[in-house]
């Protein structure tokens, strides 16, 4: 698997960053949105276990939650994760770019067509685009809700290459979690763990 500092000069048509995590650092704000939306529910959003859940959706970490702590949805999913997102913006300026890779789209803007595929929502992905002045370097941006399965399944991925209109074989996938280099696994691209030797900046 190549790392951050090996892209290679040629032989790939596309690239494909995961959001949180690869591009925005976004965890303590994501933590303490999730903390401050689901405790008036009984909730308890637990700091080591969420710096585990990398990849997860906000759907998938409530119904995780949910199950975990045996506490039966007091609202319908769609509502908590909407109040999640809320919370989510109120926490915009906890988010900083993760420069290492910023600069890696920055350097591709123009030269190769380039997507977002993330598990978050678009809301608050958008939305953090915007706040890090990144929203003018991609072609595509494909959400959590653009698809039927999250990660690991490669179904983000795959809508990605397809609203790019490159073959998966020829895409690389930048990510920082086990569930987003699954999900790229399964969709035939190649993929760069993020994590190998990256300092956040």
């Amino acid at each position: 698997m190549p790392t951050i500092h090996q892209l290679p000069a040629d032989g790939f048509d596309a690239l494909v960053f995961d959001w949180d995590g690869t591009l925005a650092d976004t965890l303590a704000a994501h933590y303490a949105a999730l903390s401050t939306a689901l405790s008036p529910y009984g909730l308890t959003v637990d700091a080591d276990w969420y710096a585990t859940a990398t990849g997860m959706s906000t759907d998938e970490a409530v119904l995780w939650l949910s199950r975990d702590q045996d506490v039966e949805l007091p609202l319908p999913l769609a509502d908590l994760v909407d109040r999640c997102q809320t919370a989510y913006l109120d926490q915009l300026d906890q988010v900083r770019e993760i420069t290492a890779v910023a600069d890696i789209a920055r350097a591709n803007h123009g030269r190769v067509p380039m997507a977002v595929a993330s598990g978050g929502r678009r809301r608050s992905i958008e939305a953090t685009m915007k706040h890090l002045a990144l929203d003018e370097l991609f072609d595509a941006v494909v959400a959590r809700e653009d698809v039927h399965r999250g990660k690991p399944e490669p179904d983000i991925f795959l809508a990605a290459a397809a609203a790019l209109g490159v073959p998966p074989a020829r895409c690389i996938v930048l990510e920082d979690s086990e569930a987003g280099i699954t999900a790229a696994d399964r969709a035939s691209m190649t993929v760069i763990d993020i994590r190998r030797n990256l300092h956040h900046a």
